[in-house]
C-alpha cells in the first residue's frame, strides 16, 4: 500500500504543479472584475462545455456512483439519472436568458426587473446556503478520501485542499478556475474511459457478459430495481426531483454561463456539457459492475469509505499500482476543481451582490471590487477548512442531497 500511496502522491503533485502553472498564467491576465468573475467573456462554447463538466462531475459522481452500483447494482443509478436529466432544463429554460440578462451572478437576472437590494440580499443568502452546504460535503469527502488514499491526517487533508483551492481562486480567478476544470475533466474522462475499456476487455468487449457475470456471482436482483438505495417509491421520486431541479439551481454552474461571449455559446456549452456528463455516467455503470465482479463486494466493503474505494480498487485490479495511483490523484483533482468553482461563486455573491450592489449602491471601483472579491475568497476558503474539520464523519451523501434540495427550492 505504501508504494501505491507514493505513486498517488507523485501523480497528485504533478497535477498540482500543472495547475499552479496555469494559475500563474491566468494571474497575469486577471486585471479587472470582469476577468476575475467571468474570464473576460472569452471562453468558447466547447471549452465552457468541458469546464461545466469538470465543475459538475464531483467526487460523489465518480467514486460515489461507482461505489453505489458496485454494492447495490441497478439501484445505484438513481443519482446519475437525477444529476443528468437536470441539464435539458438548463438548456431550454436557463442558459440563454441568464447570459443575456446577467453580468456575473444569478442575482443580476432576478434583480433586472425587481427591487435591487432586497432581491440581491435574498439571492445572496440562497447562494451562500448552497455554497456552504456543498463545500461541507466536498471538504468532508476530501478529508475522508485523502485519508484512505494517501494515508494523510483528516485535518491536514482539509487544510491542503483549502489552501490549494484559495490559490486558484485568489490569484487566477475565473480564468484559472476554468482551465483547472478543463484539465480535470480531461483527466477524469480519459481515466474513466480507459478503465472501462480495460474492464470490458475481460468480457470480450461485451457489457452483457459483464452484467451476466454480476448476476451469476450476486444473484439476478443486482440487475433489477428495488429499494436498496432509497426506502420507497416516493423517496425515489423526491430524491430524483431534488437532483434534477437542484442541478439548475447550483450557483457555481450558473455562473459559468457568463464566461462565454454570447447566448448562442451558452447553449452550445450546455450541449457539450450534457454529452460529456452523459457519457461519463454511462461509464460509471460499467465501472460499478466491473468493481462488483472483479473486486467483489466484500473487498470493497473491507477497504472502508462506504464503497467510495470501488473505482480505485478496480483500477488496481485491471491495471496495477501505477493506474491505481493515477485514479487516486484524479479523485483528488476532482474535489479541487469543484471546490474552486464553489468558492468563486460564493465570493462573487458576497462581493458583487452584497458589497458592490447593496452596500455601495453599484458605485465601487474596479480595484475595490477585485479587492473585496479576493477577501471574500480567502474568507470562504478558511470557512471551508473549518467547516470540513467541524463536520468530520458527517454522511456525505446526505449533505449532497441536502445541497441539491436547497438549490432546487
Amino acid at each position: 500500500m505504501a508504494a501505491t500511496s507514493n505513486l498517488a502522491i507523485i501523480f497528485f503533485f504533478l497535477f498540482i504543479a500543472l495547475t499552479l502553472v496555469v494559475t500563474w498564467w491566468a494571474a497575469k491576465r486577471t486585471k479587472t472584475a470582469e476577468h476575475f468573475y467571468a474570464a473576460g467573456h472569452s471562453v468558447t462554447g466547447f471549452q465552457n462545455g468541458l469546464a461545466l463538466a469538470g465543475d459538475y462531475m464531483s467526487a460523489a459522481s465518480f467514486l460515489g456512483i461507482a461505489g453505489l452500483v458496485a454494492l447495490n447494482g441497478f439501484d445505484g443509478l438513481i443519482y446519475s439519472t437525477g444529476w443528468l436529466v437536470g441539464w435539458p432544463i438548463i438548456l431550454f429554460l436557463i442558459a440563454e436568458p441568464l447570459r443575456n440578462l446577467g453580468k456575473y451572478t444569478f442575482a443580476d437576472v432576478v434583480a433586472f426587473r425587481l427591487s435591487q437590494k432586497p432581491v440581491r440580499i435574498a439571492a445572496a443568502v440562497g447562494t451562500m446556503s448552497v455554497v456552504l452546504t456543498y463545500l461541507i460535503a466536498q471538504m468532508v469527502g476530501a478529508g475522508t478520501l485523502i485519508k484512505l488514499l494517501f494515508g494523510l491526517d483528516y485535518k491536514m487533508a482539509c487544510v491542503i485542499v483549502g489552501c490549494v483551492m484559495m490559490t486558484y481562486v485568489l490569484f487566477g480567478g475565473m480564468i484559472a478556475t476554468t482551465w483547472v476544470q478543463i484539465i480535470k475533466a480531461c483527466l477524469l474522462l480519459g481515466g474513466a474511459t480507459g478503465m472501462a475499456i480495460m474492464v470490458l476487455a475481460q468480457f470480450d468487449m461485451n457489457p452483457v457478459n459483464l452484467f451476466a457475470k454480476a448476476a451469476e456471482l450476486n444473484g439476478q436482483k443486482v440487475l433489477e430495481p428495488g429499494t436498496k438505495v432509497v426506502t420507497g417509491a416516493w423517496d425515489a421520486v423526491s430524491l430524483g426531483l431534488a437532483l434534477m431541479f437542484g442541478t439548475a439551481g447550483l450557483p457555481h454552474i450558473l455562473m459559468r454561463f457568463y464566461t462565454v461571449p454570447k447566448a448562442k455559446d451558452a447553449r452550445v456549452s450546455v450541449v457539450w456539457a450534457t454529452i460529456w456528463i452523459g457519457f461519463f455516467y454511462l461509464i460509471t455503470f460499467i465501472l460499478g459492475f466491473g468493481a462488483m465482479v472483479l473486486v467483489g463486494m466484500e473487498g470493497i466493503k473491507a477497504a472502508g469509505g462506504g464503497g467510495n474505494m470501488a473505482a480505485p480498487l478496480l483500477a488496481k485490479a485491471v491495471a496495477g499500482d501505477a493506474f491505481f495511483g493515477f485514479i487516486c490523484a484524479v479523485a483528488f483533482a476532482t474535489i479541487l476543481a469543484v471546490v474552486a468553482g464553489l468558492t468563486l461563486s460564493g465570493a462573487a455573491s458576497l462581493s458583487h451582490d452584497l458589497w458592490v450592489n447593496v452596500v455601495k449602491g453599484g458605485k465601487a471601483s474596479e480595484g475595490e471590487q477585485l479587492k473585496v472579491a479576493r477577501i471574500a475568497s480567502v474568507t470562504l476558503g478558511v470557512c471551508a477548512i473549518l467547516l470540513g474539520i467541524a463536520f468530520e464523519g458527517q454522511n456525505v451523501a446526505y449533505m449532497v442531497g441536502l445541497t441539491f434540495s436547497i438549490a432546487a427550492s
